[in-house]
């Protein structure tokens, strides 16, 4: 093999010389230089924080779950920015608190054109792809639906899978495709086309993540892995239906731990595909759940979803809205087995794919990079505190004090503002307001210099699928019926 530290300049006539220079620099620098790692983003929707194994679910076996917790950090006070799909992934996506531009609700009513993350914001495939990256999305998009909204124009090369919230799993290739802007039929998009597909939709998108990443073996990939499971419809895949307890007879339930059971094997399958192929090494994952579980049958998209220890459901500011698995798993770079402790938000994830991909972090985030706490060992909280507005609902957190207004998802409700400490009633369940009236004023004086800051709403929610759609909302919509 040619080692160009072993071979004198003079060796080569003086024309050649120049080359010979450049050569052994351009080698050197590449050697000292490696590879910046791939991005691997993987979001389950609607997962219930109780029911994988690493947080004690015993229903159904996760072991590949369990695994690539085990494989990295695992964050115990790990957040989204949105007890609700589209907001919370507009969060992720943009690194920036989704109320600083108006994407507060799902975007199922008013003007097409209008409706999806704002066309100013840059998404973490803006910047990757500046940087270098091949980028590609699989699965739930929910980020609008017109063509201008579309991931290809928001920074993804590559794209398959649906736009709008909620889709079907059992596809088949002589189904009449169905649009809806909350829920679409046997529509699967590869990239602007539609599909004609048989199969179920986990493995399909695990299949396409796996030829994403053969495709573009040669260079810097980023992935967004965004499955719809454990979001209804409950359909089950045949392949997964006899290791659903028999002991299981809730026909929800069972749908539930169906789709949980093929979302484990999923991941299972795309890390084994990355030893196998070489690239774990080099490859940063993240996983988390857009939400909380929806464990409440009046609730929209209820699946039976558990949140035990918290209290709350998806639609909720309440921890069992927003408090989600959370893991970031990079062998070789982050320590296997560890847990961390203080509260992160996935609006952390942008900052840290930039920071570990060498790239410029941009200005005016809300999320930090993670990496002194991930690969260098630091304790420090990434984060003085975090907030949260969804309607009238309202969260602050600040050590282990959250600040909480919340709405009663039956009665309609809002609760006003309630104190918990976390450290030791982590289900919400004690009031301390009363006691704690001067650290409650405080914590509702920073909530509410955060929230000037914030935008208006740039559209409401279905008032069928938004728990927290103003009055006025609602009326407009009966009326428009």
């Amino acid at each position: 093999m040619f080692t160009p530290e072993l071979v004198s300049p003079g060796f080569f006539p003086p024309v050649f010389r120049s080359v010979f220079l450049l050569l052994a620099t351009t080698l050197t620098l590449s050697a000292a230089t490696p590879r910046p790692p791939n991005v691997l983003v993987i979001v389950a929707d609607d997962l219930g924080y109780a029911d994988i194994g690493v947080h004690g679910g015993r229903v159904v076996s996760t072991p590949h779950l369990d695994a690539l917790a085990a494989a990295g950090v695992r964050f115990t006070n790990g957040y989204v920015s949105a007890p609700y799909c589209s907001p919370s992934r507009a969060g992720f996506l943009t690194g920036r608190y989704q109320t600083r531009f108006g994407h507060e609700f799902n975007p199922h009513v008013g003007e097409e054109a209008k409706l999806g993350l704002p066309l100013d914001q840059r998404t973490i495939a803006d910047h990757l792809r500046a940087a270098g990256y091949a980028t590609g999305l699989i699965g739930k998009w929910h980020q609008g639906f017109s063509p201008q909204h579309h991931p290809q124009s928001r920074g993804f090369d590559d794209y398959f899978g649906f736009l709008v919230g909620g889709h079907n799993y059992l596809l088949h290739h002589d189904a009449t495709p169905q649009f809806g802007s909350a829920h679409s039929h046997d529509l699967i998009y590869r990239n602007r086309e539609v599909q004609k597909l048989d199969g179920f939709a986990t493995t399909l998108f695990t299949d396409e993540a796996i030829a994403f990443t053969e495709r573009h073996a040669a260079k810097p990939w980023f992935l967004y892995l965004a499955y719809n499971a454990v979001h209804t419809p409950l359909e089950i895949d045949p392949a997964v239906a006899a290791r659903v307890p028999a002991s299981v007879t809730d026909p929800a339930r069972r749908g539930y731990l169906a789709l949980l059971l093929g979302l484990d094997d999923a991941i299972g399958r795309l890390r084994a595909h990355l030893e196998k192929t070489g690239r774990t090494q080099d490859t940063l994952i993240f996983f988390f759940s857009d939400n909380g579980g929806s464990g409440r049958k009046p609730f929209f998209a209820y699946n039976t979803g558990v949140n035990t220890p918290f209290r709350g459901d998806k639609g909720q500011t309440l921890e069992g809205g927003i408090r989600v698995p959370f893991f970031a798993v990079w062998p070789g770079r982050i320590p296997a087995g560890r847990t961390f402790d203080s509260p992160v938000i996935t609006l952390d994830l942008l900052p840290t794919a930039l920071a570990a991909a060498g790239a410029p972090v941009p200005a005016g985030l809300d999320g930090v990079s993670l990496l002194p706490q991930l690969t260098a060992g630091s304790t420090a909280a990434p984060h003085d505190a975090l907030y949260w507005r969804f309607g009238p609902q309202r969260a602050v957190r600040r050590g282990h004090w959250k600040l909480v207004d919340w709405r009663d998802m039956e009665a309609k409700t809002s609760s006003g503002w309630q104190l918990y400490d976390l450290s030791s009633d982590p289900g919400e369940s004690r009031d301390l307001s009363a006691q704690q009236p001067a650290l409650a004023r405080e914590l509702a004086a920073a909530w509410e210099k955060w929230n000037a800051q914030n935008a208006a709403p740039l559209w409401h929610g279905s008032p069928n699928e938004d728990p927290t759609a103003p009055a006025a909302a609602t009326k407009a919509a009966k009326k428009k019926k």
